[in-house]
């Protein structure tokens, strides 16, 4: 969000999360539902613990979880996984997503100011930073063509570059 002076359309959306500890249940990767009132992941950590996340709201309000964000994430959570009912609450917390405004990501590069912003990740951060990674190395590198600014827009391996 520390670029939104420079990226005007760039806006905060409210994200809630909840840690729990279960170690009674074995996950060796994410769990995705893709609700449309309710999407919500579990994602297994070390020791048995879980990350589920995460609320959606159109806010940049950084205070504390709200019950209704909270309810939300949990009985959803629980709606996947029922063996949740006797996980153990370590911590809700809050944190504020970058966005554009058609929730994809994308890459700003001008060599001339040796600035290099990769912004809008919103959502999809955890599932395409490794893509992020590669595309920014091979710009980087000259293996990707033109220059990146601030001006039209080309759909590209499913999020947008944004160039001129």
């Amino acid at each position: 969000m520390g670029a939104k002076g420079d990226l005007g359309n760039l806006r905060g959306v409210r994200g809630e999360i909840v840690r729990l500890h279960a170690p009674e249940i074995e996950l060796n990767h994410m769990l995705r539902l893709l609700h449309p009132r309710y999407p919500v992941y579990i994602v297994p950590r070390a020791d048995g613990k879980l990350v589920v996340g995460a609320t959606t709201i159109e806010s940049e309000d950084r205070s504390p979880a709200s019950v209704r964000g909270v309810l939300e994430l949990l009985t959803s959570a629980y709606s996947i996984l029922p063996a949740l009912a006797e996980a153990r609450i370590l911590e809700f917390n809050t944190q504020v997503r970058p966005a554009l405004p058609n929730n994809l990501p994308a890459i700003q590069f001008d060599r001339e100011q040796k600035l290099l912003r990769i912004n809008g990740l919103y959502r999809h951060g955890f599932l395409l930073t490794p893509t992020i990674v590669e595309e920014v190395l091979a710009l980087l590198s000259g293996r990707s063509s033109g220059r990146w600014a601030l001006s039209g827009c080309e759909l590209l391996c499913g999020f947008l570059w944004i160039f001129e």
